[in-house]
């Protein structure tokens, strides 16, 4: 496995996590008027999701795991094979559900639904990475 490649992805992963903290744990109803502050958190949730994907492909290849249909059903692999646990698995497929929402259809984003998820987020990934480190 490329530890190096692997390294890289959660250094940038960390840095787009801090960007996110810097914004999120005020309230759903000040980020949701503030715009300078939802672009910030919203493509900082892209890149952290993205680099979590590419984390799990990189995994799945090397291991020659079964292939994802899509980027949400990597964490499903990962969990089946026993390297994450399954409530971490379903997070980070709402993760996937709301960073393709961010990217393909921004106007459709609930902040009454997206801060829960992001919030859980400052948490959830962090965990992901000692996960798939060990």
């Amino acid at each position: 496995m490329d530890k190096e490649l692997i390294s890289r992805k959660i250094i940038q992963l960390e840095r787009a996590l801090g960007r996110i903290a810097g914004h999120i744990g005020r309230n759903a109803g000040v980020f949701s008027a503030d715009y300078d502050a939802q672009d910030i958190v919203y493509r900082n949730f892209q890149i952290v999701v993205q680099n979590c994907v590419d984390i799990a492909s990189h995994i799945i290849a090397e291991e020659n795991f079964e292939i994802p249909r899509t980027m949400g059903e990597s964490f499903d692999v990962l969990h089946r094979r026993g390297i994450i646990p399954a409530a971490m698995a379903k997070e980070l497929r709402n993760m996937t559900v709301l960073r393709n929402i961010i990217v393909h259809d921004y106007t459709r984003i609930k902040i009454e639904k997206a801060y829960p998820l992001l919030e859980n987020s400052l948490k959830t990934l962090p965990k992901f990475c000692r996960t798939v480190l060990k």
